[in-house]
């Protein structure tokens, strides 16, 4: 499989390629996956045809509400549970067996969707939809590549199939699990998790600030993780203005307003510089100013923060791939961890007034990260096709 888009390469298929991008809500990292490796493709060919849906299409609309609805809820009120369902589903007989029957009485729902739209090829950037169309496959009912996309630097043993027909990972050691499990390290590549082109530009930070209106001078760090109400932006924000230092903080509330408005409370009432988004799309250029960020450890937001070469706070991951994750980005040295709200303040000051250490966390960041890993899938998928 080809690796990256040579420059001027173009590929010469016989005919017209339809290629369905099948995600999933559960936060929005998956979806951008999907969005960056559809951008890489219509960049290069705009000649295909693509199309991304979310597999709770296929749910009876009230259940997905509802399941979507529970996993939030329990992210927010008892993280510890999903942690424990995570390790039972990796570890536990009974989670096999129960998956096949979802996936068995979903993939019936899904199966005349796909044969509508007729697709070249099928790319997952979820687990559960990667599972309903290996089980098509697996019932001899579907019979064209189907592409897993992991967007995290660990993977769960419900991603394991081996009916899909190749797996782009984030790192060497998850090529490795998958060979425990039986999957042959030629149907997998590690191509870092995709990401949008604009996190593949590095703009001048100076000129780049002054665009956004904010200062030269001072420290920024950046703020954001809250979308879905589970990282306390609001109490990460006060200990931040309480640092004794030139600091400027830019926070992104994302459709959560509820926090927005507490923020623009706190916003109007300290002495410390602080710019406030809801949902923005200018992510690539609030991380390409920022010094510092401090998030949870989504893998495709970490992906960014590591194509910035942004040094990352995590604060207090959830056990499960939270956990697993941020395991991976403190390895790196690109990342250290905050278990509570004193440790934020006591990282954040100590990170800022020691530049060597900041700027030692920089460059790792910039030597873990990934930017083309899109271009990358895009290509491999296109060789894949060429050769059929």
């Amino acid at each position: 499989m080809a690796n990256s888009f040579c420059k001027g390469e173009r590929f010469k298929l016989k005919k017209q390629i339809k290629i369905l991008f099948i995600s999933a809500p559960i936060g929005s990292g998956h979806i951008r996956a999907a969005q960056s490796i559809q951008q890489a493709l219509n960049e290069h060919r705009p000649d295909l045809e693509t199309k991304l849906t979310n597999v709770f299409d296929f749910f009876n609309p009230k259940l997905g509400k509802t399941i979507l609805n529970a996993y939030l809820k329990i992210l927010k009120l008892y993280p510890q549970a999903y942690g424990m369902a995570y390790s039972w589903g990796n570890n536990s007989r009974f989670a096999l067996w129960g998956r096949r029957l979802i996936s068995q009485y979903l993939a019936n729902r899904m199966r005349q969707y796909i044969q509508s739209y007729n697709p070249s090829v099928i790319v997952c950037t979820h687990a559960t939809p990667a599972g309903l169309v290996a089980n098509l496959r697996q019932r001899g009912l579907l019979h064209i590549p189907v592409i897993g996309v992991v967007t995290d630097f660990t993977i769960h043993r419900l991603w394991i199939y081996p009916e899909l027909t190749h797996y782009y990972i984030a790192q060497e050691g998850i090529q490795n699990s998958l060979a425990d499990y039986g999957i042959p390290l030629n149907q997998s590549s590690v191509s870092g998790i995709p990401i949008m082109r604009q996190f593949t530009n590095r703009q001048d930070k100076a000129s780049a600030l002054r665009a956004l209106g904010l200062n030269e001078h001072a420290n920024t760090v950046l703020i954001m993780g809250g979308g879905a109400g589970i990282m306390p932006l609001d109490q990460i924000v006060q200990v931040c203005c309480e640092i004794e230092t030139t600091i400027q903080l830019i926070v992104v509330a994302g459709h959560n307003q509820t926090m927005y408005n507490k923020l623009s409370k706190i916003k109007s009432t300290t002495n410390k510089s602080i710019r406030l988004y809801g949902y923005t799309d200018n992510i690539h250029e609030l991380m390409g100013v920022a010094d510092l960020l401090i998030s949870k450890p989504g893998g495709v937001s970490s992906a960014e923060a590591l194509a910035a070469g942004l040094p990352l706070v995590i604060f207090k991951p959830i056990p499960g791939v939270e956990e697993a994750n941020t395991e991976y980005l403190i390895h790196t040295g690109a990342a250290v961890r905050a278990d509570n709200l004193k440790e934020v303040k006591e990282l954040v000051q100590e990170l800022l007034q020691n530049s060597q250490h900041r700027e030692r966390m920089q460059n790792l960041s910039s030597a873990a990260g990934k930017p083309q890993a899109a271009a990358s899938i895009a290509a491999g998928i296109l060789s894949m096709l060429e050769q059929q």
